[in-house]
């Protein structure tokens, strides 16, 4: 698919978003993302490329796998999925070439408490501010109990700084409620009360475990590119198909921008 795409489109983009027209994915994978290079470190993704085994002269990042078109609601912005609508799971699907995938430095061992789905999302018990890569957003009731009152709204400024939009001093600190019942790779929940116990967490502890993030925020890129790809693998695709396709397309690009608070910005267009 890619080779096919850079035979008639230049090599100007990090990410290639795929719709169909058909069930593309296994049965239980909604959608999912595959990392085709990686020139950070500090984030717990290897170094490499292998760009070029897909058409890529050496841009292209990853590839979103978004399945059939016809899974999606009308509206992008309809709550469908738990607690997701399609921007959010875009927002999470595009997140994973970056997130995530980071421990955090407790005593003199590395802790995995903040991950939880396959290791590359944000546990249940995170308080990720309700990152579109999972967690919640938890209040603490400062009497040994928790309740969840936000999910997948944006990216924290955890996510941000993995992504290259914030230096270490701009991520506050952060907390994740170890010892609760329950399992820490539950999809996030709007209105759940947990009991446990608090464990602070700082972005300097996570950097004493994955390393520092290179290139940092300073210098990192800020402004993206995708390309919106859709398969036809039956019928031909119809006016309808094409206008939800592109509700969507128009709809992530200020999404994205919002999620980042505005510091980063995603171009959804060819051209």
């Amino acid at each position: 698919m890619g080779r096919r795409f850079y035979a008639s489109h230049p090599d100007d983009f990090d990410q290639l978003v795929i719709f169909a027209n058909a069930r593309t994915t296994d049965r239980g994978v909604f959608a999912f993302e595959f990392t085709v290079a990686n020139e950070v470190s500090g984030i717990g993704v290897d170094i490499y490329d292998s760009s070029r085994d897909f058409g890529s002269g050496g841009r292209l990042r990853s590839i979103v796998n978004m399945d059939a078109l016809f899974k999606y609601p009308e509206d992008p912005r309809q709550k469908f999925l738990g607690e997701n609508n399609t921007l959010s799971i875009l927002g999470q699907e595009c997140g994973h070439r970056w997130l995530a995938y980071m421990e955090y430095r407790d005593g003199a061992a590395n802790s995995s408490d903040l991950l939880g789905r396959d290791q590359s999302h944000w546990s249940f018990f995170f308080d990720s501010d309700a990152s579109h890569m999972e967690g919640n957003d938890i209040t603490d009731n400062g009497n040994g109990t928790f309740r969840t009152v936000g999910a997948v709204s944006q990216y924290c400024a955890l996510d941000q700084y993995a992504m290259g939009l914030r230096l270490p001093s701009e991520v506050p600190p952060m907390f994740v409620v170890r010892g609760a019942n329950g399992s820490a790779e539950q999809a996030p929940q709007i209105g759940v009360d947990v009991r446990g116990t608090r464990k602070d967490v700082r972005i300097e502890d996570v950097v004493a475990a994955m390393g520092p993030r290179v290139p940092s925020a300073a210098s990192a890129q800020k402004n993206f590119r995708e390309a919106f790809i859709y398969i036809v693998t039956q019928t031909r695709e119809t006016g309808d198909e094409l206008a939800k396709l592109e509700r969507i397309r128009s709809s992530w690009e200020t999404f994205f921008s919002d999620s980042t608070g505005r510091r980063g910005s995603m171009s959804a267009r060819l051209r």
